[in-house]
């Protein structure tokens, strides 16, 4: 199963990687990364749960670096709050599992051992996912449950999906950026989209795709 889902989710990425460049691309291109580029293995600090592969849907989960930046732990953060200034970047692209399962939480997690993330990839996707060691435990916690056996493939879908997404900056309250992210997107529903505050911010937004990433869906 896994490696069917592989595949069709390999053409999906493949081909979003002929769309026209656009703002982010753009934006990506003026990142500035450190000259040192390293994640040691993720602690893992919860129990396994769950098979690669077996899954419902994914979510993929964007954070609003300006909220982050300007709390504690963004402000001692360097590549991300101190040397560039970004708006939405990635935090992960999650498997999900329906409501209709009755797990909790609904989703799985750590499903395989992981070895560390090359320094080349972790190069690659900084600018997506500013932080090496939050690429590592992305990678060890979801990836290892996606429909994707190679880390490469995991961040360039994620790369992909970014891409194709339009995303305002947030304003007023959190129905009001579903609404505008719904306007920005055709075919991109508000009951696709999740806000997430956080101490009276908007933090985090979350759109929900299907299994092989083609379509956006109704989130669980």
């Amino acid at each position: 199963m896994i490696h069917r889902l592989g595949k069709v989710i390999a053409l999906f990425v493949l081909s979003l990687a002929t769309l026209p460049a656009g703002a982010f691309a753009a934006a990506q291109s003026s990142c500035r990364l450190p000259a040192r580029i390293e994640a040691a293995p993720c602690a893992k600090r919860e129990a396994s749960r769950g098979e690669a592969g077996d899954f419902d849907y994914y979510i993929l989960s964007l954070s609003w670096s300006p909220a982050f930046c300007n709390s504690a732990a963004g402000r001692r953060h360097g590549t991300q709050c101190r040397d560039n200034r970004f708006g939405w970047v990635v935090h992960g692209l999650w498997p999900q599992y329906e409501k209709a399962r009755g797990v909790t939480p609904p989703w799985p997690q750590y499903c395989a051992s992981v070895a560390p993330l090359p320094a080349p990839l972790l190069r690659r996707h900084l600018c997506t996912l500013p932080d090496a060691q939050l690429m590592q435990c992305q990678w060890a916690k979801h990836g290892s449950c996606s429909g994707f056996s190679d880390p490469a493939d995991y961040f360039a879908a994620i790369e992909a999906l970014r891409s194709r997404f339009v995303l305002p900056e947030p304003s007023g309250s959190a129905a009001d950026l579903s609404r505008a992210v719904a306007a920005a997107n055709p075919g991109l529903r508000r009951s696709h989209v999740r806000v997430v505050r956080k101490d009276g911010r908007i933090a985090e937004l979350r759109i929900c795709l299907s299994r092989n990433l083609q379509q956006t869906v109704n989130c669980g």
